[in-house]
């Protein structure tokens, strides 16, 4: 109805919502999410770099949109900034304030504020199984993704001795698949460890051939697949804390 509420930038209803309908306690953590769109994905990204330092930043070049009768189209890209707290209705009133001040200031558009539960990190950016790592490309098409553009590919694999996991690198370098880090010094468990890099595509068949091709490797020297992501080198030694070692 026309005379509801926008819960996206009416704060006060958003929180009456939130806790007369959804049951939220005041007291526990949620994310707060500011959403920031522009045509000009440089922009967002100058704003991203300008708020790292104080909030959580994700930016989203493909984002689907449907119209009113539900036909899919890409938007604009989109700067998501992330708190996450347990916020008064006057913080997030502050912060919500804040990010319309910088859309006027850079001729952004304001969609207003989200609030969720926290993301799950391990879940989010650990290594993805083969039917979690088919399930997040698929999820990547229909969040806008076109079929078969390019897509960093990311594989690790557990060996238990040091002598197998020169067999599974060698396989793996007979295979081709000469980008890749292999770790010397055992891991907690005693395991020794391979990351493989591929510039891969977003294609669910070729995953899945790539996928089964190392796993055979690994399994054949004793090894395992430990999983895979969508990652670079440099994002795995960011977001998994290893060290390059090439």
């Amino acid at each position: 109805m026309d005379d509801e509420p926008n819960l996206n930038f009416d704060i006060d209803a958003l929180f009456e919502h939130l806790v007369n309908n959804l049951g939220h306690d005041l007291e526990d953590v949620k994310d707060w999410n500011f959403s920031l769109r522009s045509p000009d994905m440089s922009v967002l990204e100058q704003v991203a770099e300008d708020l790292d330092s104080e909030f959580g930043v994700l930016l989203q070049d493909n984002v689907e949109e449907e119209d009113d009768e539900g036909n899919p189209s890409i938007g604009d890209p989109l700067l998501m900034v992330i708190r996450r707290g347990a916020l008064t209705v006057d913080e997030v009133k502050q912060i919500s304030e804040r990010m319309q001040s910088i859309a006027a200031e850079r001729g952004l558009t304001y969609d207003g504020v989200d609030c969720y539960d926290p993301i799950d990190e391990e879940a989010l950016f650990g290594w993805l199984g083969p039917d979690d790592a088919q399930w997040r490309l698929r999820h990547m098409t229909d969040s806008g993704l076109e079929e078969d553009a390019d897509l960093p590919w990311s594989f690790l694999v557990a060996a238990t001795t040091l002598g197998s996991m020169h067999q599974i690198a060698a396989e793996l370098e007979a295979m081709g698949l000469d980008d890749r880090d292999e770790y010397d010094e055992p891991d907690e468990d005693g395991n020794y460890g391979i990351c493989i890099f591929i510039q891969g595509r977003n294609n669910e068949m070729e995953l899945s051939e790539a996928t089964t091709s190392i796993t055979d490797v690994a399994e054949a020297h004793g090894g395992e697949l430990i999983g895979m992501q969508f990652y670079t080198r440099e994002d795995v030694a960011e977001i998994f804390s290893i060290e390059d070692e090439t």
